[in-house]
């Protein structure tokens, strides 16, 4: 079963590569050399996903963290938490990619909850990840951070 990564990082993911982002408008993609035995996938979690259950070819298995939005955020006092409409470019062997679809597909992340669009989406490569930026503004993954204006938070004053 899949659950939360307890020490990934959002740069430094296992079983595959940060490749861009929605959120770093640098215009420039970390360079990766496509192959038919890689598939980049979008991925808009809050936080990273462990499966250490993924097949490998020694007959053992192997962990893949997916990586989150605020991994980097983890054990600081500040940062912005990043919510609906943001998504990391990763790119994985296309191998785990179908053991870890034949095994967790039916989950959430990968279905969607409610008729939403999914955290985890496949790509062709970076290219299109780039292109269908509208359309991953539309993954919401539950977890956003609050507005305190549309709730009704009002300042206090010290006197």
């Amino acid at each position: 079963m899949a659950r939360p990564a307890k020490n990934s990082n959002a740069t430094l993911a296992q079983g595959g590569t940060v490749v861009g982002s929605t959120f770093e408008d640098t215009g420039k993609t970390k360079s990766a050399a496509k192959t038919a035995a890689t598939v980049v996938l979008a991925v808009s979690l809050p936080h990273g996903l462990k499966f250490d259950d993924v097949p490998c070819s020694d007959g053992g298995t192997k962990t893949i963290v997916f990586p989150g939005l605020n991994d980097d955020l983890r054990s600081k006092r500040e940062g912005i938490l990043l919510g609906k409409g943001n998504a990391i470019a990763f790119k994985i062997d296309k191998a785990d990619w179908e053991n870890i679809l034949k095994m967790h597909g039916k989950e959430a992340a990968f279905t969607g909850v409610n008729g939403g669009l999914p955290c985890i989406i496949p790509m062709k490569d970076e290219k299109e990840f780039k292109s269908r930026t509208d359309e991953l503004k539309e993954i919401n993954h539950g977890v956003n951070p609050v507005d305190p204006d549309k709730v009704g938070v009002q300042e206090t004053k010290n006197v």
